[in-house]
């Protein structure tokens, strides 16, 4: 979301095995990287904040949005989802555990709850949740106004 509102083109930071195709010339490749470097929004107001129970996920956030070129614009910390209070201008993106990461379907069940609580308790301008939990909106407490099938690694 942050490279998305600073406009860092996807993948700007990574090398690919096309950039030494005999037919193309390496000039056009520096022209490209050059052009979406001069397009990078440095002034957006987005301001990213993620948390997680787990420090060492937290850390791994950190060190992604660094790698990223976004450590400016995000802001991370350990909190527990109980304690989750949006502003109401913000949107809400999550991929909660489910069974089969947490390891357990009941603690994932009650997370999910607790997630949907606190967003009747602090409407946002929207949510967006990640998860393969088929029962996932049973446990948050309310319907999907959509659905999309997303696909890992395709």
């Amino acid at each position: 979301a942050a490279q998305k509102a600073m406009n860092i083109a996807p993948g700007l930071r990574r090398r690919f095995a096309a950039e030494h195709y005999s037919f193309c010339p390496p000039e056009i490749w520096s022209r490209q990287r050059e052009k979406a470097l001069s397009e990078i929004k440095l002034d957006t107001d987005f301001e990213g904040v993620g948390f997680d129970i787990d420090p060492t996920a937290v850390e791994l956030a950190r060190v992604n949005a660094r790698l990223a070129g976004v450590e400016k614009r995000c802001h991370f910390e350990m909190a527990d989802v109980k304690n989750f209070a949006p502003f109401t201008d913000q949107i809400v993106l999550a991929n909660p555990p489910y069974g089969e990461r947490l390891g357990d379907l009941d603690a994932a069940a009650k997370l999910a709850h607790q997630l949907g609580e606190a967003l009747d308790a602090h409407p946002t301008s929207g949510a967006y949740i990640i998860t393969a939990d088929a029962d996932f909106e049973k446990h948050f407490g309310k319907k999907a106004r959509k659905r999309r099938k997303l696909y890992n690694g395709m």
